[in-house]
C-alpha cells in the first residue's frame, strides 16, 4: 500500500510552503512542446505547489513527480501507447484543505495590488484554450502603479502570462477615468464581454481573448444621454451596466444585463436580454426581452450582481442593512414570475446576509455553493431547495477576509472551489481555499489543439484546430497563429521543423492538395 502523505516534522511541513498546504490544486495551460519518438515534452501551469502530478494518456498514467506553482515543463517517455491525435490530461493532487484559509492577497502576491478592482473572474471552461486564466478590471488606478483603467490578465498562479506589466488592455474602448469604467467581465465560450457602469461611457464591449491587443467591439450603438441611457431614433437601447451574463455562442449568443438606466415602460433596474448572435454590427434596437421587471420593487440599488440557475436568476444588491422590502439577495423564478427567495425573510432568526457591502456574489461551477459579501465576511452557503422547490441557503462558512476595506464588488470561484474577491479603495484582491469533502485532486484535459501522436500512427497531421480533420479551416487557424491572433500550438508546427513559420503553411496546403 502506497503512503501518499507520510507524517512530516513541523519544519518539513513549513518547507512545503503555505500555498501547497492551503490551495485546492489544478493544472491549466497544458501545452505539447515537442515529440521525439515516444518521448514527449509538455508544459502546464499549477495554481499552487503540488506534491503529486501525473500525466494520463491512452488509458495509462505516468508519474511526473512534484510541481511548483507557476509554469512547469516535464519530459516523459510514453510506454505502451500509440496513436494519432491522442487526448491527454494532467492530474494534480495535494493534501486536502480542511478549513477555509486565505491563500494570497496583495501582501503576498504583488499582482493582486489594485486600487479599484471592480471584477475578478476566471475562465473555468475546460474546453477553452485559455482555461485557468484570471481576468481583473481596474477602475480607479490613482493609488497604485497601474497606469490606467482597463483589463488585466493572469494565469492561475497569478503570473503576468501575457507580458502586459502595468499597462491594461483597453481595446481602444476609451474607458473613463472613473471608478466604474470598466466594471465587470464575463467569460463567454468565444469572447470576453466587459460592461461599463459609468454615465459617460455606459454599455458593453466584446473582446477577443486570443488577441487582446485588438479593438474591443462595442455591443450597443446610439446617442448617450447624461445619465448613461443609449438610444437610437428615440428608442431606448441600454444604459449603465453593472453586471452581465452571456449564454450560447456564435449565432445563438444571448447577452443579459442588469441595467441602471433603461426605463422604457416604467422599468427600473430590470434584467434585459439581447439576442446578439455573432454581433456582426452593433445592436441598435430595443432589447429582445425583459427577463426580470422588478415589479415588486425589491431591487433599489444599481450595485448588484446577476447569476442564472436552472429556474431563474439570483440577484444581489448593496444594502447597508437588508430588510424584507429591500433584501440583499433574491431569487427570481422566470416560470412563476415571482421572487421565490428573499434573504431578509429566509432566516427565522433575522437577516441571512445583512450588510451586503457591496453586492458581491458568486456561485461555483457545479451550482452547489453560493458566496455573498457581508461587511468583513464572505458568507458561503450550500444551495438546496425547500419541499416546495424554492431555493434554500444553508450557511456553511463565514470567512473573515481581513482586508482594509469591506467594499467587495466581485466574487469568483475557480474550478476547484478556491474563492477570489475584488475589493476597492486600495485593498486589492484576495484568494481563499474552501474544503472539498476531503479531496484535493483535479484532472485537467489538454485542449484538442494539443493532442499527441505517438508511434506508427504518429507524425504531424496538420490538424491545427483540433477538429480531427485537415482542411482549409486548419490553414486559417495556422495563419491566425502566425499573425498573433491565436496562441501557438504544437499541431501548428506542420513540417516538424524548428519554429512555426510560412513553411508550415506551405506544407499544410500541399498536404491538403495531396502533394
Amino acid at each position: 500500500m502506497k503512503v501518499k502523505y507520510p507524517l512530516l516534522s513541523f519544519a518539513a511541513l513549513c518547507a512545503l510552503g503555505a500555498a501547497a498546504q492551503q490551495a485546492n490544486v489544478f493544472a491549466s495551460a497544458l501545452t505539447l512542446n515537442k515529440t521525439e519518438g515516444n518521448t514527449v515534452e509538455v508544459s502546464f501551469t499549477l495554481n499552487a505547489d503540488c506534491p503529486e502530478v501525473a500525466m494520463l494518456i491512452g488509458g495509462k498514467e505516468f508519474d511526473l513527480g512534484s510541481g511548483a506553482r507557476g509554469v512547469n515543463t516535464k519530459t516523459v517517455t510514453i510506454e505502451g501507447v500509440e496513436g494519432t491525435n491522442l487526448p491527454w490530461s494532467i492530474r494534480a493532487e495535494a493534501q486536502p484543505v480542511t478549513h477555509p484559509v486565505k491563500i494570497d492577497d496583495k501582501t503576498t502576491c504583488p499582482n493582486m495590488d489594485f486600487h479599484h478592482a471592480r471584477c475578478v473572474t476566471l475562465d473555468n471552461n475546460l474546453e477553452s484554450p485559455f482555461f485557468g486564466r484570471v481576468y481583473v478590471t481596474e477602475s480607479g488606478h490613482t493609488a497604485t502603479s497601474r497606469t490606467s483603467n482597463g483589463l488585466y490578465v493572469y494565469n492561475s498562479a497569478f503570473e503576468d502570462i501575457t507580458g502586459q506589466g502595468d499597462m491594461p488592455y483597453t481595446g481602444n474602448a476609451g474607458f473613463e477615468a472613473t471608478s466604474a469604467s470598466p466594471q465587470r467581465v464575463f467569460v463567454a465560450p468565444d469572447a470576453l464581454y466587459l460592461c461599463d457602469w459609468s454615465d459617460s461611457h455606459s454599455g458593453v464591449w466584446k473582446a477577443d481573448p486570443a488577441n487582446l491587443h485588438a479593438d474591443f467591439k462595442p455591443v450597443f450603438q446610439g446617442e448617450r444621454d447624461p445619465d448613461g441611457l443609449i438610444s437610437n431614433a428615440g428608442t431606448p437601447i441600454a444604459g449603465s451596466i453593472v453586471s452581465l451574463w452571456v449564454d450560447g455562442e456564435g449565432e445563438s449568443t444571448r447577452l443579459y444585463t442588469f441595467d441602471e438606466d433603461y426605463n422604457a415602460g416604467g422599468l427600473k433596474l430590470p434584467i434585459l436580454r439581447y439576442d446578439i448572435g455573432t454581433l456582426d454590427n452593433p445592436w441598435t434596437t430595443a432589447p429582445s426581452a425583459v427577463v426580470f421587471d422588478n415589479a415588486n420593487g425589491l431591487e433599489v440599488n444599481g450595485a448588484s450582481t446577476i447569476i442564472p440557475d436552472a429556474t431563474g436568476w439570483w440577484i444581489s444588491q448593496y444594502r447597508w442593512l437588508e430588510n424584507a422590502a429591500q433584501p440583499a439577495l433574491i431569487h427570481y423564478n422566470t416560470t412563476t414570475k415571482t421572487e421565490d427567495f428573499n434573504s431578509a425573510t429566509a432566516d427565522p432568526g433575522g437577516v441571512l446576509i445583512g450588510f451586503s457591502h457591496i453586492g458581491g456574489l458568486a456561485i461555483n461551477e457545479d451550482g452547489t455553493l453560493l458566496a455573498a459579501a457581508n461587511n468583513d465576511l464572505i458568507k458561503v452557503f450550500e444551495i438546496g431547495e425547500t419541499a416546495q422547490g424554492a431555493p434554500l441557503l444553508t450557511l456553511k462558512h463565514a470567512i473573515a477576509h481581513g482586508l482594509s476595506t469591506n467594499r467587495i464588488w466581485s466574487i469568483a470561484f475557480d474550478v476547484v472551489n478556491n474563492l477570489y474577491i475584488a475589493n476597492d479603495q486600495g485593498a486589492g484582491l484576495a484568494s481563499f481555499a474552501l474544503p472539498n469533502n476531503g479531496e484535493n485532486r483535479f484532472t485537467t484535459p489538454a485542449h484538442k489543439s494539443q493532442r499527441i501522436s505517438i508511434g506508427d500512427g504518429g507524425g504531424k497531421t496538420g490538424d491545427v484546430n483540433g477538429d480531427d480533420k485537415v482542411d482549409v479551416e486548419d490553414v486559417n487557424a495556422l495563419i491566425n497563429i502566425l499573425l498573433g491572433k491565436a496562441p501557438a500550438t504544437a499541431a501548428a508546427n506542420v513540417d516538424g521543423q524548428g519554429g512555426i513559420d510560412v513553411q508550415d503553411v506551405n506544407t499544410l496546403i500541399n498536404t491538403i492538395l495531396g502533394k
